[in-house]
């Protein structure tokens, strides 16, 4: 498949630059990405080879003029005068936040040729899961995610129905898990990309930010959460999902069993000892004691 050329013009040459050498990082999408520091760069290069996305500011005089695919404007302004087949994207935000807009763009329209590299492969769960609550097991789950991304492409998912994401991730901009899960379902889903779009970055960990209603987590079933985890891994760039489960969640034992492992967290005080006794009691009894042969019990670090 021909890797499509995203071609990214800009006046300040060095926000130009930077941008580009950030877009050219990215590897969900393997499109080509070059810069031109002039707009006769941009003609010369448009008469030997089709552009299919076109990234520039808002100054930029011969972009309708190239016969790009797509034709996107950095701007300065919220509101300023495009043509009909231009789309805006606000200048001065990070090159993840672009390359999202860019990718929901063409999956909005329909385009779906964007080729996304492959993992080299079959992809592992790795579920953060305690009885015991208040111990740093968030702030555990993504410290251990930064470690696997620098090995693997890793999401971190939070499946607690009250995550508490501001405080680690940042306020919620656009998608959740809620979509996520709505795309999932759909019969030309397209995942791979619709992922590539909503990710979040914390640090070199990508995320999708938490539902932001209780009830609707606690809604989603055992099945569906398990389908999502395969599409994921099947569709995405990832060979990592982090799993930050929660005691609400449907169908914990049968999400925790498609983990291939599993981190506890626990202190030595009696009550978190009681409680630690009671789950892997209930885990033998009913029948899901293999959950307990691929768990590591950590030990949480005082707070």
């Amino acid at each position: 498949m021909r890797h499509k050329n995203l071609v990214v013009y800009d006046s300040e040459q060095t926000y130009a630059r930077n941008l580009t050498e950030r877009l050219a990082e990215k590897k969900e999408v393997s499109f080509k990405v070059r810069m031109f520091r002039e707009e006769a760069g941009v003609r010369a290069f448009a008469k030997e080879q089709k552009i299919d996305l076109l990234l520039v500011g808002e100054d930029c005089k011969c972009r309708q003029e190239v016969g790009a695919g797509k034709i996107f404007v950095l701007t300065k302004l919220k509101k300023i005068e495009l043509s009909e087949n231009e789309i805006p994207i606000e200048k001065y935000q990070s090159a993840d936040e672009i390359l999202g807009e860019i990718l929901e763009a063409c999956l909005e329209e329909g385009d779906t040729d964007l080729s996304l590299l492959k993992k080299t492969g079959k992809g592992r769960i790795i579920g953060i899961y305690s009885p015991i609550h208040r111990i740093g097991k968030t702030k555990f789950a993504l410290e251990l995610g930064k470690a696997e991304a620098k090995k693997a492409q890793t999401l971190y998912l939070n499946l607690e129905d009250y995550a508490g994401q501001h405080s680690y991730l940042g306020e919620t901009k656009g998608q959740t898990m809620e979509d996520l899960l709505y795309y999932a379902k759909q019969e030309h889903n397209n995942l791979g990309l619709r992922l590539s779009a909503m990710a979040g970055q914390h640090g070199e960990l990508d995320f999708i930010y938490p539902m932001p209603v209780a009830w609707d987590i606690r809604a989603v079933t055992a099945e569906e959460w398990v389908e999502l985890f395969q599409q994921i891994l099947e569709k995405g760039i990832y060979e990592t999902l982090i799993l930050d489960i929660g005691d609400s969640v449907q169908g914990l034992y049968d999400i925790l069993g498609k983990c291939d492992m599993i981190y506890t967290l626990y202190t030595k005080e009696r009550i978190c000892q009681e409680k630690l006794k009671q789950y892997e009691a209930n885990l033998f009894r009913l029948g899901y004691d293999e959950i307990l042969e691929r768990t590591v019990k950590q030990l949480a670090e005082r707070r």
